[in-house]
């Protein structure tokens, strides 16, 4: 631990008693450059993605915060895919680095969306394999190719454990968005029949 966790989580729920409980503000001053000088470390000593992703996360918030940015993100349709940045400071398996993502809705300034990935090749037997019971494969129609369709150009999976509420501004505004693509219908009925056998497990 790199802070007081119970203080800062009892901080954090607003509890009565626990505004007398810190020695000074100087404390709460060094814990916020301990932690900034830990991320320092490990952004910079990792490779180029992880920085450059960090960087424009942390851009984006400290721009949000000084109330200097609002999302030019117009409306966003049912089967869109869209290039996200959903950060770096994220634990475990939950999903960092820019992803491409379905959005399966929207409300103004923001979108819910699930994330693709490459689907797991093992190197042994040269078969391809899904990781968890979440993911679900995505495979593309058998007619042609639409203009207007985007097909995975290799063989990918949506990480429906990772579906995600995320404001707009996240979305990278790169030609992937000025081109307005949108999955095959294949990919989306994958993605709601995974999400309905989740939540009957659930139950």
């Amino acid at each position: 631990m790199y802070v007081k966790r119970d203080f800062y989580e009892q901080l954090s729920i607003r509890k009565p008693d626990c505004f007398n409980k810190c020695d000074s503000i100087e404390e709460v001053v060094n814990d916020v450059t301990s932690i900034l000088n830990e991320s320092k470390g490990i952004v910079t000593n990792e490779k180029n993605k992880y920085a450059s992703t960090w960087l424009l996360d942390k851009d984006l918030w400290i721009q949000h915060e000084k109330k200097q940015s609002e999302s030019e993100v117009g409306t966003l349709s049912r089967g869109r895919i869209v290039l996200v940045n959903p950060g770096v400071t994220r634990i475990g398996r939950e999903q960092r680095y820019m992803h491409n993502y379905i959005v399966l809705g929207e409300y103004k300034e923001t979108f819910i969306g699930v994330p693709i990935t490459n689907m797991a090749l093992n190197k042994k037997t040269g078969k391809y394999y899904l990781r968890n019971f979440f993911e679900v494969e995505l495979i593309d129609p058998e007619q042609d190719k639409e203009f207007s369709e985007y097909r995975c150009s290799k063989r990918s999976v949506a990480d429906v454990r990772n579906i995600s509420g995320l404001d707009k501004r996240r979305i990278i505004k790169n030609n992937l968005y000025e081109d307005k693509k949108f999955v095959p219908d294949t990919y989306l009925n994958a993605i709601s029949n995974k999400i309905r056998e989740s939540l009957a497990i659930i139950k």
